[in-house]
């Protein structure tokens, strides 16, 4: 089966998000509540990058932050809540900037859910079927929630130090063949990474089954 890859104006998106997120970090403290999980030295090596730093980081073929693609639990009751909420309320009026942010993130992944989901796979590690959950709502519903939901937006990977420590270092690199290795090698872990919720799940109910274990055949005597 062939797949159409990503294109020039996909990357384009990609990198204009990144840079958004990352200007975001530096300017907002609401911004960097989203750093919760990243190694303390490394937040602040990340709010503190210089403009062209941040620019290379930006470099990356994945968005630098998630909308939670594998939390099943959450976006199980995601479309549930009232969309009808205040949006002139002190705590959306604080968070402004982080929510536009959300909403250029989400209408871009919705769009690419809807025309190209393989790509909106490699460019955030998204499943099969969360690709299928944003494309079932309207762009309207799809705003709306982002509005709705200023902590949806997390930093992608914060509990893998090795990971960021690498971006944040090679990642940044003057010489483009350092930090395009630097963003590939984590792109891997990003398209590979283990769903540990997922696996402990698995591992639950197996031990709760009461099917026997598979047993080798005694030799028969004939």
């Amino acid at each position: 089966m062939l797949y159409e890859g990503p294109q020039v104006t996909d990357m384009d998106n990609v990198r204009a998000l990144n840079e958004s997120f990352l200007t975001l970090l530096r300017r907002s403290p609401h911004a960097q509540e989203r750093l919760w999980g990243l190694r303390e030295d490394l937040a602040r090596r990340l709010v503190s990058l210089t403009p062209r730093q941040a620019e290379r980081l930006a470099e990356a073929p994945f968005l630098l932050f998630s909308f939670r693609e594998r939390d099943d639990r959450f976006w199980r009751t995601a479309f549930e809540q009232d969309p009808n909420q205040d949006l002139f309320s002190a705590s959306h009026e604080q968070q402004a900037d982080v929510s536009r942010l959300i909403a250029a993130g989400l209408g871009f992944i919705w769009q690419l859910a809807r025309q190209n989901p393989y790509v909106l796979r490699l460019l955030c590690g998204a499943t099969v079927h969360w690709c299928e959950q944003i494309s079932e709502h309207t762009l309207v519903r799809i705003l709306d929630f982002a509005t709705e939901n200023h902590k949806l937006l997390v930093l992608r990977l914060a509990g893998r130090s090795e990971l960021w420590r690498k971006l944040l270092y090679c990642g940044v690199h003057p010489l483009h063949e350092v930090r395009r290795a630097a963003h590939i090698s984590v792109l891997q872990t990003v398209l590979t990474q283990v769903d540990r919720t997922s696996a402990v799940v698995w591992a639950s109910a197996a031990c709760r089954t009461q099917a026997p274990a598979l047993k080798v055949a005694e030799k028969s005597d004939d």
